[in-house]
Parts: C-alpha cells; sequence; structure tokens
C-alpha cells in the first residue's frame, strides 16, 4: 500500500517520523497525499490551536485511513479515536504495522523502545533520549513522553560515526539531563562524540538552565560543536518561574549567558518565553521585556499560553486572547527590530561557513556559531569563505 507521513511539531517528532518511515518502507510505498492509502499524521500536543489543526486535517482525509502518532494521542485520546482508523503514542513506533495491519487499533501504553536504536538510515536528527526530569505545571508534553528514559551512548555514538551528514542534530526533550537515570552525563557523550575521527558540526538542542554545567560549557570549546546554546528562559520573573515549577531563577539563566558569551565571543542564545500565562501580571511582563532587552537573544521562539487538559495549570482563569497577542506582539517586534540591527553590522564582513542544505533556489550555510547565512550556489559540505552583502532580521545573505 502507499503512505503518506506529515509531521507536526519538534525535532524529536522529524526523528520519529523517519523511524517510522523506515519501518513501513520494508512493506509499502511512500507517495503524494493524494496517492497514499493512508496518512500517518505525527503530532504535537503542546497548544490546543495545532490540535485543532491536525484533527481538521484528519476530518478532511476522511477518504483515507488514517494513523495518528505522537504526542497528542496521550493527551486528547477521545479527540483522537474520533477521526482515526488507528493511534500509536510516541513509544509504541515498533506497532505501526499492527495497527496498519488492523491487528490493533489503538497501542498508547508507556515503554521504553531506544530509538538511537532504531534508527538505521543516516540522518541530521539522533534522538538521545525520551522524556525529562522537570514537572512544569503548563506543560503537556510531559504527559505523552513522561519519565527520562536516555538511548545508549554506544548507539548514538554509532549513528554519528556512520552518518554520512555533514551536520548532526541532537535531541531530546532536554538534552542538558541525558544520561541521569543511568549514571551518566551529557558531558561524557559529548567527550566521546567530538572524538569521532569524522568532519561533522554537532548543533545541540534543548537544555534547561537548572542542568546547564561548568563542565558541558567546557565541551562546547570543541570545534565540532556549533556554538549555539538553547536555553527556555519562559519568563522573566522569578515568581512565575516558580509558580510555573521551573526549578531556577532569572539569574541563573543569565549567568550561563554571560559565561558562554566570554568563552565564545561569536555565539549564537535561543531562548523561549511564554507569554499570556495565566498567573503572568503586567509587572510579569515588563520583567520579561526588561531581561530581552538586556540579553538580546539571537532565537527567541514565543507562545502564546494554552491551556492543556491534564497540567496543573488547566484550572486557572485563563487572560484574555488580546491580551496575550499584544504581549506576543510587542515582544516579537522587539526582537525583530534589534535582531535586524546586529545582523547589519556582518554586511561587508567575511566569514568561513560549512553549506549544510539546499532549500528551494538556495543553499544554507552556518557559521561556527550556527548563525545561518543564505548563499545563490553552492555544494553541501564544503566549507567556504563568503562575503556577507544583505541581511534580513533572521539571517544573512553571503556570496
Amino acid at each position: 500500500m502507499n503512505f503518506h507521513i506529515k509531521t507536526y511539531g519538534c525535532k524529536l517528532n522529524q526523528s520519529d517520523s523517519e523511524i517510522i518511515r523506515e519501518i513501513l518502507l520494508e512493506k509499502h510505498q511512500e507517495t503524494s497525499l493524494s496517492d497514499a492509502d493512508f496518512v500517518i499524521l505525527n503530532t504535537c500536543g503542546v497548544v490546543e490551536k495545532t490540535e485543532r489543526k491536525i484533527l481538521k486535517e484528519a476530518r478532511k482525509l476522511k477518504d483515507k485511513k488514517i494513523i495518528i502518532t505522537g504526542c497528542l494521542p496521550m493527551i486528547s485520546l477521545e479527540e483522537c479515536q474520533k477521526v482515526a482508523d488507528g493511534i500509536i503514542g510516541p513509544t509504541n513506533l515498533l506497532s505501526i504495522n499492527k495497527i496498519i495491519d488492523g491487528m490493533i487499533k489503538v497501542d498508547v501504553k508507556k515503554t521504553k523502545t531506544d530509538k538511537a536504536k532504531l534508527k538505521k538510515e543516516s540522518s541530521k536528527i539522533i534522538p538521545i533520549a525520551e522524556g525529562c526530569l522537570g514537572n512544569c505545571t503548563y506543560c503537556a508534553t510531559k504527559l505523552a513522553r513522561k519519565e527520562l528514559f536516555s538511548f545508549s551512548a554506544k548507539e548514538i555514538i554509532n549513528k554519528i560515526k556512520t552518518s554520512n551528514e555533514h551536520e548532526i542534530y541532537l535531541t531530546s526533550q532536554d538534552l542538558s539531563v541525558y544520561g541521569m537515570d543511568r549514571g551518566e552525563s551529557l558531558s561524557s557523550l559529548l567527550k566521546e562524540i567530538v572524538k569521532i575521527d569524522r568532519d561533522f558540526k554537532l548543533k545541540l538542542g534543548m537544555m534547561n538552565p537548572k542542568y546547564v554545567t561548568d563542565e558541558l560549557l567546557e565541551v562546547y570549546e570543541s570545534d565540532k560543536i556549533y556554538k549555539f546554546i538553547h536555553l527556555p528562559l519562559q519568563s522573566g520573573d522569578n515568581e512565575l518561574l516558580k509558580k510555573m515549577n521551573r526549578g531556577y531563577k532569572v539569574e541563573d539563566f543569565i549567568n550561563i549567558v554571560k559565561k558562554f558569551r566570554k568563552k565564545f565571543k561569536e555565539s549564537i542564545i535561543a531562548t523561549d518565553i511564554i507569554v499570556g500565562h495565566p498567573l503572568e501580571t503586567e509587572e510579569s511582563f515588563q520583567k520579561t521585556l526588561k531581561i530581552i532587552k538586556e540579553v538580546k537573544p539571537e532565537v527567541l521562539h514565543i507562545f502564546k499560553f494554552s491551556k492543556r487538559k491534564g497540567t496543573e495549570d488547566f484550572n486557572l482563569k485563563d487572560l484574555p486572547d488580546r491580551i496575550k497577542k499584544d504581549r506576543s506582539r510587542i515582544i516579537t517586534e522587539l526582537f525583530e527590530n534589534y535582531n535586524y540591527e546586529k545582523n547589519k553590522k556582518y554586511i561587508g564582513k567575511n566569514l568561513d561557513v560549512l553549506i549544510v542544505e539546499k532549500r528551494k533556489n538556495n543553499y544554507l550555510s552556518r557559521t561556527d556559531s550556527g548563525r545561518a547565512v543564505a548563499l545563490k550556489e553552492g555544494k553541501i559540505g564544503e566549507k567556504v569563505k563568503v562575503k556577507i552583502i544583505d541581511c534580513k532580521w533572521n539571517y544573512l545573505i553571503g556570496e
């Protein structure tokens, strides 16, 4: 039979889709959406808006067999059952053929599956763990991926050794807690990875500031690792962070940022902010704005708070949408304006880049910090020196 996969959400979900694809290709053929006999919707359940979009898509495809995978079934199982012919959770990927063959209809039982072992093909995205050690009051992903399960370091290292990719993403819900369930650490894993005798660049995923150590920052000194660090702040108000059960203070975040920028002059700080949390007062929001103005992160993901059933914050009185939209707009405008000014300073400079991907009529390349540079021509895997001739607020343009 013919199948088509549609993926929503994070890098971990993208990796899960690659695993599902590998399993299905043993018996089936991947085609376009219109030619598919069955469609895999690999879902995200972080916000309600995405849930509505996914369920609407499933209803639109009622003439095809629909299999829903990913986090959403663990958060809104009843809603998924109304539109799907089969359902599996994020840790039940090996059940996909049983679902398609009609042997079972639902498999969302929490299991421990080492996904590093499941990936056979060369891939840019390497999953290193499932779950986390946090218990944030707003987070629905915790309901889906639950407790920490770190994958085999040996398998992860072997995947990178045998990969032919020039750029590797390490991904999980929280990279910083890798190995804490098995007496290991992210630092020890990275020290082994950078020893691999192959030319590649490593991009590290999101890390809770609570667990980022000086030892980890030292490993970043390797030429194989982009000087890019993703530290989700969520709020600039310590009181709100405490109520969210984030486990760190604003000062912890700022301290790591200062150390990272001192160690690496050319670097990228990425962070996440939630606006419109039910307990976010105007004063809380102003504190967040103040931190963003001070730190000026190069990458900023802004999320409007979304109530999710099963979370501690579900029963809190929601703020009006107009407040959420207004706060999101204010931070977005601030970010785009200062980032454009930052990027303008690179115009006229010569930078060393690695060409990593072809995107439509352009090539995506990255500096040692992971900064994106768009090029009109190039060859994937090549390291070249380019001159920056222009920029947008979110990337540079070189030749």
